[in-house]
């Protein structure tokens, strides 16, 4: 059943000033999501119709050319579950990407952050958004809206990417917010899920999709039509599927990850989602990772108290500034699904 809980947000933190918003922001000189934002700067222009235009010599594609891999070593999907589907190291906080292609951990409970590794994916730097897995991998999206992976445990710097072998250019999909969402609670082993980032004021009856990514073959299928045609998506270790999406406000949105049926909205008030932004579920809870349309601007963290473990309500607080620019953000479903 669809419900609007209109009433139950408490916003308790004062906005800091804000930064003069664009049209959306940028990931060094392109963010999508979200996971995540762009600019005309960085080649990507949006129509009323959906449209996504990539002008020839950004790195980006046109019409049904397809983004080349040069460089990157082909790898499979190297997805195939494990028995058990077990839990990997590095995958029990949450983790950021920068708008430069940087790698950082998150502590929710210090709420302190943590260089990792810059990530070498064949000079690109146009960063779009991140998932992470259950077997310790992050799978990175740019503007040319392929996908490559990188491990967390890498113990070098930068880190190389590999190629799983996606193949991009779903115009519902040109880019997409995602995040691994497990199957059940009975049923640890996860799942890429898509959210479509066709452009930031898409809004209407049925403009966007919720998609997922087959673990073997790597093929992206359509789950829904929704109403929304840029959002960021994150996931539980419970199968639960949320969405960071629409403006005016923002939107915290559950989805039935099968049928795409919206379960719950909730607003957010004092948040927007038209430049670099993020969020992640971890304890029981969501931090969300916003910025201005300014391009140098850090991103703020956000919490909200979504199972009113404090006591307080649905409180959102703001809680820090990063020391970078998030346009991504990661949580495995290994992940605590619990208030910590």
């Amino acid at each position: 059943m669809r419900s609007f809980r209109l009433l139950s947000l408490l916003v308790t933190a004062t906005l800091l000033p804000a930064c003069p918003i664009g049209l959306f922001g940028d990931d060094d000189g392109a963010e999508g999501s979200d996971d995540d934002d762009g600019d005309a700067a960085g080649g990507f222009i949006s129509a009323t119709d959906g449209t996504t235009v990539w002008p020839g010599d950004d790195g980006g594609w046109e019409g049904g050319d397809q983004p080349t891999t040069t460089g990157i070593e082909m790898t499979g999907a190297d997805n195939d579950p494990e028995a058990g589907c077990p839990c990997a190291a590095g995958t029990e906080l949450v983790y950021v990407l920068s708008d430069v292609g940087s790698l950082w951990s998150f502590d929710p409970k210090s709420g302190s952050f943590s260089f990792i590794a810059d990530i070498d994916c064949g000079g690109m730097t146009e960063t779009y958004s991140m998932g992470v897995s259950r077997k310790g991998r992050a799978w990175i999206q740019y503007w040319n809206g392929d996908l490559y992976t990188v491990d967390l445990n890498d113990a070098s710097d930068p880190v190389k990417c590999l190629d799983p072998g996606f193949t991009p250019g779903d115009p519902l999909f040109p880019q997409f917010g995602m995040a691994f969402v497990a199957n059940s609670m009975q049923d640890p082993c996860d799942k890429l899920y898509a959210h479509s980032g066709i452009a930031p004021d898409l809004q209407g009856p049925d403009v966007g999709a919720l998609g997922v990514i087959d673990p073997q073959t790597l093929e992206l299928s359509t789950i829904a039509s929704i109403d929304y045609g840029w959002g960021e998506l994150t996931g539980t270790g419970t199968g639960r599927l949320f969405a960071f999406q629409g403006s005016s406000p923002a939107l915290l949105t559950e989805y039935d990850k099968l049928t795409g049926e919206v379960l719950d909205v909730l607003p957010l008030p004092g948040l927007q989602s038209d430049s670099a932004f993020a969020f992640a579920w971890w304890g029981g809870d969501f931090y969300l990772f916003t910025s201005h349309g300014d391009f140098v601007t850090n991103s703020e963290v956000w919490h909200l108290d979504y199972d009113d473990s404090d006591g307080g309500g649905q409180a959102l607080t703001l809680m820090t500034e990063a020391p970078i620019r998030i346009v991504g953000a990661g949580v495995s479903t290994c992940a605590p699904p619990e208030p910590m």
